[in-house]
């Protein structure tokens, strides 16, 4: 591999790793926007569901 193929993956690798450090922020805010509307709602996430969304209920399920 030639000095300028190396210099090419390097750079490409930097990219990757901001990309994916970006991802992670997205994922994470998602995830405080989820909880923030579950706690809105009153849901208690620890609690197992008893229903699907469409209403059905859930078999085992409380």
């Amino acid at each position: 591999m030639n000095e300028q193929e190396t210099s090419l993956l390097g750079q490409m690798l930097a990219e990757l790793k901001k990309q994916t450090s970006l991802l992670e922020q997205i994922a994470l805010s998602q995830i405080a926007l989820i909880e923030a509307l579950a706690d809105d709602q009153g849901i208690d996430t620890d609690v197992p569901a008893s229903t699907y969304l469409n209403g059905a209920p859930v078999r085992g399920g409380k």
